[in-house]
């Protein structure tokens, strides 16, 4: 087989035992015009030898499905305990794929769906009259081969069901009077198959609450089931709260039962017969009690349990078990498995409300917080007194730096400790519509599962196998556009403080303040306000817990930081950047985003604006995007993130105006458009649905004709009039009439890059890549390389807000710096259009000049910005393309570099090449915003911003072609 059609999986066993016929799952990306869809695609091992394996197109390159984008493979391998084992994905015509001695099959029996996997059977109900009957469960049989034939583990007329109790004591379950679920098979096998069952709970009288969604795996020779369990709370959160959330399998293992429980140094037997559970309360307290015994407590549980008779023996294992707390896992002395999602024990309820129903204090003017405010005590104190119960916005004090902060902290403590206090946006939203995904495993045997087994299995769960390829392969792909890996030795530094940014903003911060817990495991920090990351640096070593309970981890940004983590993988293929990935992606497709409103059916697909609190934020249409969920999706074939991405592309899809483009009739600044645009062509590439297609080609040809002059886009842009062509826009003119956010300024842009980048491949056209060369031509000659500025750059590049300090020979030093989310985008695919090496020129300062210098500040938490995450969406893009030209052509790189450099200091806007380091680079030198608070800053006239007209129209645009006729 030719090493051209062959791709290298690494797969390492990361949890320490052994593993085997283990299944793995893993989305391989191929470049374009190399996989024909249907082509055979096989798995072998080092030595050649065919591993069992299946294959599903997740996408293709284009409509015309011929050429696959994204592959999702299975295939089962021993592993070692902590070994690593090198397979090969072959593809092509004389590939023959390995079966299973005993593959997973599904057959549809009159209205039963049996699935089985050789030592497993497990039956599915699609019947109405077997739904009529009281305490069904879809459930019918779950049975494993023994010797002496097949034994039913599911107890007669008790089979197993979901159920949730309120508040209040109401019990809803999925069996006694619930609708009839839908049954789906997702994945029909031989390695893998997957079966989706989509339901209600319900009262004893049939009404209906919180729709569940369970996906249900089964792998070929296991008596494992993998079982993924989504409910989504669509009631009022005034009126209704959860007490307990669970699921229950009667089992029929017979007598002599025996139990046991996973506790952090090992597993803990208890006596037979009695109930017992093993509660996780928070992320270091769990306790295993029986009865009123304590049999064990711990921190950090295994999170797995077993439970065996003379028949027949189960085993439990919940992922993230203690990560999510509070979690349970109960046994009961008949026979039962109660995996309590939430459980009643907590002593607490599950409220979907927030604490900011009451309007916040604001220590000034609400929604101004660049403008002094009050440092007066006695009218803090006031205050306090006229609103007793009321939240604090603390953002409001415009805190500046460790001084303002020590001496709001100790107002509020002496004044109001007890109160909600936040130092981000505070409004009044709740988490109607929120969702959650809990998975664990089941194994069941005929034979005792002993204890060694059990915990092997539980760091199994825990500890999951990934087998990407190399980074190398990844970025070659194109899959991702230009991308870089982090193997090229010349941009050893690039990653090396990428990687130094995971470690300080996103791994530490989750240890030192515990981000734990079931709801937020896997966000980040808000960072919505200048005070965080004063608040961050000033409690870092004192009291982190207290740092983030006055910041909150809910940072659903416009910038699409979940995309920009699973690009970081993209680029180390490292497991624990992965593992990051995919708790954050989780988080946000589930907790942040929308599912169900049965008051306000317009947000459902709509993600939480970043807030004090998750769900106190507005639903924002900017802010819900999908790159990066989609990506997981790629990545794992995990559709629960298919499913998020489309409902947040269907939200466009159902709001459109009647022109058929994407409605935008109140949202400022123009990403309330570019962002739901964005969602909309990810849908698109991952359905080739028409619907999508459509939508997003009229949209895009609509957007381009409200620029004045290709490059020059409104800062706001409305759709208005009866049909919703008429476009009306706002602009600011800051000087020689060129609009403030003109020719690539894109403020806080959806990903208008990526945007850029798909519409030339889906819907291309001249104005399009006008517009492109345009905002790229802009980017290279008129915007900041840097922090350092002339005063004629300073008057037209900055506005009075930023600072300037003089640092020597005529030039100043800032805190604006580049805009290098969406420009280094724009500049990679002027680069791909043209070929012009100039474009790898500016690149290359980017990465080698600029960046570092911003990475040594980002390292020494001056600013202390937890954005910088998003650096790695487009650092590794620009190192690719300058490897592409160094590799093309070094010496025509040197000259055009010196071109640049010309042609910018012609235009008035010089490169600064003057010390490195002619300002402190330490943190105690700075502000929250980034100032030099120990030296004094110059004042050179740098005008006030000039405030935003009212919108005009310019007309019915044309959306259906993209040049008006």
């Amino acid at each position: 087989m030719s090493d051209q059609n062959r791709i290298h999986l690494r797969v390492s066993e990361p949890g320490g035992v052994d593993r085997p016929a283990w299944p793995v799952t893993q989305g391989i990306a191929f470049a374009d015009r190399t996989l024909e869809r249907g082509m055979p695609v096989g798995v072998v091992d080092a030595n050649g030898k065919s591993l069992p394996c299946q294959t599903c197109c997740l996408t293709t390159w284009d409509s015309d499905l011929r050429f696959v984008k994204w592959l999702l493979v299975d295939f089962q391998v021993d592993l070692p305990a902590g070994k690593s084992t090198d397979v090969f994905v072959e593809y092509g015509d004389h590939v023959e794929p390995a079966l299973p001695a005993q593959p997973v099959t599904i057959d549809q029996v009159d209205e039963q769906l049996v699935l089985e996997t050789g030592p497993m059977q497990l039956v599915l109900s699609h019947s109405e009259h077997h739904y009529r009957q009281r305490r069904a469960s879809f459930l019918m049989q779950c049975s494993v081969r023994a010797g002496d034939g097949w034994h039913d583990l599911f107890r007669d007329g008790s089979g197993p069901h979901l159920y949730m109790t309120d508040g209040h004591g109401r019990s809803f379950d999925s069996v006694t009077a619930a609708p009839r679920p839908v049954i789906t098979v997702e994945e029909s096998g031989p390695v893998r198959a997957c079966v989706r069952i989509d339901g209600y709970h319900a009262n004893s009288h049939g009404v209906k609450v919180c729709p569940f969604t369970l996906r249900i795996h089964a792998y070929a020779g296991k008596s494992d089931l993998r079982v993924h369990h989504t409910f989504v709370f669509d009631q009022d959160a005034d009126h209704m709260e959860l007490s307990a959330i669970g699921m229950k399998f009667p089992l029929a293992l017979g007598d002599d039962r025996k139990m046991a429980f996973g506790g952090d140094q090992g597993g803990h037997v208890c006596d037979e017969g009695a109930d017992a559970v093993l509660v996780q309360r928070t992320d270091r307290d769990f306790v295993i009690a029986q009865g009123d015994r304590t049999v064990a407590t711990g921190a950090k549980s295994g999170g797995w349990a077993t439970l065996g008779g003379d028949l027949a023996c189960a085993a439990v294992v919940v992922r993230n078990f203690w990560q999510e707390y509070p979690k349970s896992i109960a046994l009961g002395g008949d026979g039962t498995i109660d995996v309590q999602i939430w459980p009643a024990s907590h002593g607490e309820n599950l409220s979907f409300t927030t604490p900011l129903k009451e309007e916040a204090i604001f220590f000034g003017t609400p929604g101004h917080f660049g403008t002094p405010t009050t440092r007066d005590e006695s009218y803090v104190k006031r205050l306090l007194h006229e609103r007793p119960t009321a939240p604090l916005n603390l953002k409001s004090f415009n805190i500046q730096n460790e001084q303002d902060l020590e001496w709001v902290e100790r107002v509020i403590d002496e004044h109001a400790p007890d109160r909600l206090a936040s130092y981000n946006d505070t409004a009044d939203s709740d988490g109607t519509g929120a969702a959650k995904t809990t998975e664990f495993v089941l194994r069941f045997s005929p034979a005792p599962i002993a204890q060694d087994e059990a915990a092997a299995l539980g760091v199994a769960v825990q500890e999951p196998v990934i087998a990407p390829p190399s980074s190398e392969y990844l970025c070659a792909t194109g899959a991702m556009g230009p991308f870089g890996a982090n193997s090229d030795p010349r941009f050893a530094p690039v990653h090396e403080a990428l990687d130094e940014i995971v470690r300080l903003y996103i791994l530490e911060p989750r240890e030192f303040g515990r981000l734990y817990g079931m709801m937020r495991y896997g966000n980040l920090l808000c960072v919505h306000s200048d005070a965080v990351g004063v608040v961050y640096r000033y409690y870092r070593d004192r009291d982190p817990s207290k740092a983030f309970r006055r910041i909150g981890v809910y940072n659903n940004e416009a910038n699409d930081q979940v995309h920009a983590l699973w690009c970081n993988f993209v680029r180390t293929a490292d497991r624990e950047h992965f593992l990051l990935a995919e708790a954050y992606s989780q988080n946000v497709a589930d907790v942040a985003i929308c599912h169900a409103h049965p008051g306000m059916p317009k947000v459902v697909g709509l993600i939480h604006y970043h807030n004090a609190h998750q769900w106190s934020g507005g639903h924002s249409p900017s802010h819900s995007l999908t790159a990066g969920l989609m990506l997981h999706y790629y990545f794992t074939g995990n559709r629960r993130l298919l499913d998020v991405a489309l409902e947040v592309a269907d939200w466009a899809v159902r709001n459109q105006e009647p022109c058929g483009i994407i409605s935008n009739r109140e949202g400022v600044l123009h990403r309330e458009l570019t962002g739901p645009l964005w969602c909309v062509i990810e849908a698109y590439k991952a359905t080739w649905n028409r619907m999508y297609g459509d939508l997003a080609r009229r949209t895009l040809n609509w957007l381009l004709k409200t620029q004045r002059t290709p490059g020059e886009f409104p800062i706001s842009i409305y759709t208005r009039g009866d049909t919703g062509d008429e476009a009306f826009v706002e602009t600011v003119d800051i000087s020689k009439g060129r609009y403030k956010d003109a020719v690539g300024q894109h403020f806080a842009a959806g990903g208008i890059a990526r945007i850029y980048t798909d519409g030339m491949r889906l819907f291309p056209g001249e104005l399009l890549r006008r517009t492109i060369i345009a905002e790229a031509g802009h980017i290279l000659f008129d915007t900041p390389t840097g922090h350092y500025y002339t005063q004629e750059m300073a008057r037209r590049m900055t506005l009075s807000r930023y600072k300037l300090w003089h640092v020597g020979d005529g030039w100043y030093w800032s805190t604006r710096g580049p805009e290098l989310e969406n420009n280094g985008g724009i500049v990679c695919l002027a680069y791909e259009l043209t070929g012009d090496v100039i474009y790898a020129a500016w690149a290359r300062y980017m990465v080698e000049v600029w960046f570092p210098d911003c990475a040594k500040r980002l390292g020494r938490f001056c600013p202390c910005d937890f954005e910088c995450t998003g650096y790695a969406a487009t650092l590794p893009a620009l190192a690719a393309v300058v490897a592409q030209a160094l590799d093309r052509d070094p010496q025509g790189l040197v000259a055009a570099e010196a071109t640049w450099k010309q042609q910018r200091a012609r235009r008035g806007n010089p490169v600064y090449d003057g010390p490195a380091e002619p300002v402190p680079i330490d943190y105690e030198h700075f502000d929250a915003n980034g100032n030099i608070i120990s030296m004094m800053p110059a004042d050179i006239g740098v005008p006030d911003p000039v405030r935003r007209p009212q919108a005009v129209s310019i007309g019915r645009l044309n959306c259906e072609n993209e040049v008006e006729s």
